[in-house]
């Protein structure tokens, strides 16, 4: 391997690029053809995606904090078949096409007068890359490490932390730190509010030295579930809680019960997985099955006998039938077979005995 300084012009993307092949328009393109025009506008475009949309992200970043090396660019040099119109050397990019893209893309905005904010204009005449020669078998692998395993990401804690660092000590706003790490700003006040769930969680006297990083998952979770915020008087205005005998319960509920009498050992969390959390905003309006959660420690048993679940459910359900109904054509009903009529039948009979039903209970109402 050896490090170089191009020009952004001897990079070549890579038109045969896994990031590429779930793309409706990809074809793989032959080593002789890469360094065709035609074939690197087609690797820009499906790279860019409509409007820049796959790009965006590096786009605001690079604009924000200009190019950050934190990452080599890898190339291969490219040995062309066909004799080339410039004796500079071409490369073609390993790993980090979008990187390279969005520079490309960054270049022609400052062509054509378009402000490229903190990017410096000399990075597209001089920027490093290293030069890493490999096979089909090396390349694949690389791609696997990279990708695949890859470097492992931060827990939703060590993430959330970071973001809210850098508004409390560095004093930026949720759209400027959006901008700074390529996010959105919904993402940003998701990290922000998730962060101070769990700092409340932590301070908390009495189930505060429950708290583990392991818990994140469920508070990142929760500040995405409407009910449930809703149900705890989540304030957007004042970053806070404003039901404190339900945020109370609730982190009761993350943390151990009681010892049992006969062996000793501590009821474990009603919720101890971020996917429980989903089921309970789905009757975290029907007391009764809160109270049936607590009493058995178990969110399914609740699931199961909640009122509300079940009239939500029965609503849904007819919503769908309703939509199903609709689309079935006369033309249908007259082509149908035995087997179908026979089940067409079997339904109709069914919403009789509904209707039935219905009518005798309002009779003794």
């Amino acid at each position: 391997m050896q490090t170089v300084e191009v020009n952004i012009d001897q990079l070549l993307l890579d038109p045969n690029n896994y990031r590429l092949h779930s793309h409706p328009r990809y074809t793989e393109v032959e080593e002789k053809d890469i360094a065709n025009k035609m074939v690197q506008k087609r690797t820009h475009t499906m790279i860019e995606g409509e409007n820049r949309e796959g790009i965006k992200d590096l786009i605001d970043s690079f604009k924000t904090n200009g190019f950050l090396r934190i990452d080599n660019i890898l190339v291969r040099q490219y040995h062309s078949p066909k004799p080339q119109h410039s004796p500079a050397p071409l490369y073609v990019v390993i790993e980090g096409n979008r990187r390279v893209a969005t520079l490309k893309a960054l270049k022609e905005d400052m062509e054509k007068g378009f402000s490229i904010g903190n990017v410096d204009e000399r990075l597209f005449h001089s920027i490093e890359v290293v030069v890493y020669e490999v096979d089909d078998e090396a390349y694949t692998l690389l791609m696997g490490l990279r990708h695949v395993s890859g470097i492992k990401e931060w827990g939703d804690y060590e993430q959330s932390e970071l973001i809210m660092n850098l508004k409390q000590k560095y004093g930026m706003d949720t759209n400027e730190i959006a901008h700074r790490l390529g996010m959105t700003k919904q993402a940003v006040k998701k990290r922000l509010d998730s962060f101070i769930a769990m700092e409340k969680f932590r301070a908390d006297e009495e189930y505060g030295e429950y708290f583990t990083p392991a818990l994140s998952g469920i508070f990142y979770e929760l500040m995405g579930k409407k009910d449930l915020k809703e149900w705890l008087g989540w304030d957007s205005e004042l970053n806070d809680f404003t039901e404190k005998a339900r945020l109370k319960r609730f982190f009761g509920w993350l943390s151990p019960g009681e010892e049992d009498d006969e062996t000793g050992v501590k009821r474990p969390p009603i919720i101890q997985r971020r996917d429980e959390l989903r089921i309970l905003n789905k009757f975290i309006k029907d007391e009764q099955a809160l109270d049936i959660m607590e009493e058995t420690g178990s969110i399914y048993e609740a699931l199961e006998q909640s009122a509300y679940y079940t009239q939500e459910g029965f609503k849904n359900n007819l919503a769908t039938i309703k939509k199903s109904l609709d689309k079935i054509t006369m033309t249908a009903l007259l082509d149908m077979d035995k087997q179908t009529e026979k089940e067409v039948t079997a339904i109709i009979n069914t919403i009789d005995k509904l209707i039935a039903g219905m009518k005798r209970v309002m009779r003794t109402e």
